[in-house]
C-alpha cells in the first residue's frame, strides 16, 4: 500500500478518543449547579459532536430546562473551565489506534485532526494522550470561518499541511463527519464506536468500521474505489 501524498483527517471525540466520560461530567456539573438532574453517560453520548455550545443548549433543553439567551455564555464558560481542568480524567484512545497509525504512516500517510471542539481544548487533549507528534494539523471549530460539516474546515487542515484535497480522506464517527466528506467530495470512513445520533447504516459512507485494526484495509479500499 502506497499512501504517499495522502492526508487522513480524523475527528477527535468518539473517533480518536473516547472522551465522553469527561465531556458529560462537565455538562453534569453545570446542570447540577443549576438544579437540573444530570445525565447518565450513555443517554448523553449522542449530544456530543456539534460543539460545546450545542452540547450545553441541547443538554438543558432535553432535560426540560431550556436556557435563556443571557444564561448561555456564562454557563458555557463554566462548562469549558471544568472540562479543561478534567480533560483527561477518564478519556482513553480507542483500542488499536496506535498500531493503525503506525501501519498507515509507514505506508506514507500523514494525519490531521478536524474537530468541532474548541481548538485549545483539542490541542490539550491530544497532548495529554501523547499523540501530538502524530498530527501535522489540528483545527478546532473556533479557528476556521465555518465548522464541520462545512468543507472549508477540512480544507483548512489540508491546506496547512500543503496537501491535495484529491488525496484526502475524512475519518469520523457521525453524520457531521460524513456530511463534511460529502461536501468536500472526499471518501468517508466512519467508526461505529462513537457518538452519532443517526444510525450510521443510514448514511452512504465508503466504510463503516468497528475496530481500528480494519482501518488500513479500509483506506486501501477507498483508494481503489476512487481510482
Amino acid at each position: 500500500m502506497n499512501l504517499d501524498g495522502y492526508i487522513l483527517a480524523f475527528d477527535l471525540d468518539g473517533t480518536l478518543v473516547d472522551s465522553a466520560p469527561d465531556i458529560i461530567n462537565a455538562l453534569n456539573v453545570v446542570l447540577q449547579e443549576q438544579g437540573v438532574k444530570p445525565y447518565h453517560l450513555d443517554e448523553a453520548r449522542p449530544l456530543i459532536g456539534r460543539g460545546a455550545m450545542e452540547l450545553l443548549r441541547r443538554g438543558f433543553a432535553l432535560a426540560g430546562a431550556p436556557l435563556a439567551a443571557e444564561q448561555e455564555k456564562p454557563l458555557l464558560n463554566r462548562l469549558l473551565e471544568h472540562y479543561e481542568q478534567h480533560i483527561n480524567d477518564h478519556s482513553v484512545i480507542y483500542d488499536g489506534l496506535v498500531e493503525a497509525l503506525d501501519t498507515l504512516e509507514t505506508a506514507g500517510a500523514r494525519f490531521a485532526v478536524c474537530t468541532n471542539k474548541p481548538n485549545y481544548l483539542a490541542v490539550k487533549l491530544i497532548e495529554t494522550i501523547g499523540l501530538s507528534h502524530r498530527f501535522g494539523s489540528i483545527k478546532g471549530a473556533d479557528v476556521v470561518p465555518n465548522k464541520k460539516p462545512a468543507a472549508g474546515h477540512l480544507r483548512a487542515c489540508i491546506d496547512e499541511m500543503r496537501g491535495d484535497m484529491a488525496r484526502a480522506i475524512m475519518i469520523g464517527d457521525s453524520e457531521t463527519d460524513f456530511l463534511t466528506a460529502k461536501a468536500a467530495d472526499v471518501p468517508s470512513i466512519l467508526f461505529t464506536h462513537g457518538y452519532s445520533e443517526r444510525p450510521l447504516t443510514e448514511l452512504n459512507a465508503d466504510a463503516l468500521l468497528d475496530h481500528y485494526r480494519d482501518l488500513p484495509a479500509a483506506v486501501q479500499a477507498c483508494l481503489k474505489s476512487r481510482a
